[in-house]
């Protein structure tokens, strides 16, 4: 199979050569140089009554070392065409959620984003351990301006990178003690009416033991009309800080 067999893979790779990120083709797969290999599908495609398109995506990302059986997350998009709608899926995508896994393999050119470490210790576990906890770029947008220099505190806070998963760290206690590697899709929003909704996905599935402590924070939130956060979290075991330890 080569990569015209499939239409979306030569948009994948449009999007990632537009952002300097290296790339080959292996069959049906584009292969970067840290090793992530990705594949690319359409769900949906829709022309919207008003114009323009709205499409569905999906990207599948495998790693043959630390996560050989893969993961995969959506992409919900629109754009004027079919095509303008899946590459601006494709460029959230990228932007967001390939950049938090490329800081977790630890890619030469990846992002500079905030991490985490979690040590569970062996009465826990059977053995020691540690999980990193890499941080990805939050989405975060308010219907009216608020003091961006709020301290992170329960009641009154800014943007915090790491809120929504501290928040929400309970639901997972699980499967952090594991070693598996994990792609964890965060969501909380707060309408102008105190309406709070949630969405949580680990490596593409739904995930809905969050949902309650994601709508408890969100409704705690300080007034500032349609609100919502949105956020990529990878975990992945440690192992230097195990050998630190």
């Amino acid at each position: 199979m080569t990569a015209t067999a499939n239409p979306f893979l030569p948009l994948l790779m449009q999007v990632l050569q537009g952002r300097d990120i290296a790339c080959t083709v292996d069959g049906a797969e584009l292969v970067l140089d840290s090793g992530l290999r990705l594949i690319a599908h359409g769900v949906a495609s829709n022309a919207r009554d008003n114009g323009g398109w709205q499409t569905s995506t999906v990207i599948e990302v495998r790693h043959p070392d630390l996560f050989a059986d893969g993961l995969f997350e959506y992409q919900h998009a629109a754009g004027d065409s079919e095509q303008d709608a899946v590459l601006s899926g494709f460029e959230n995508w990228v932007r967001v959620d390939l950049a938090t896994l490329q800081a977790a393999v630890g890619a030469d050119d990846a992002p500079e984003l905030q991490m985490l470490t979690l040590r569970y210790p062996a009465e826990e576990t059977g053995t020691a351990l540690a999980r990193a906890v890499v941080l990805g770029p939050l989405a975060h947008y308010r219907g009216e301006p608020r003091d961006e220099a709020a301290d992170c505190s329960e009641d009154d806070h800014g943007s915090c990178p790491c809120c929504l998963f501290t928040q929400s760290l309970e639901a997972f206690n699980d499967l952090l003690k594991t070693r598996q590697f994990l792609g964890i899709r965060l969501f909380a929003s707060r309408d102008a009416d105190g309406q709070c909704e949630a969405d949580c996905r680990v490596n593409g599935h739904d995930f809905p033991a969050a949902l309650p402590l994601l709508r408890a924070y969100a409704a705690r939130w300080p007034q500032a009309g349609l609100e919502f956060r949105k956020q990529y979290v990878v975990i992945r075991t440690d192992t230097d800080a195990e050998t630190d330890a």
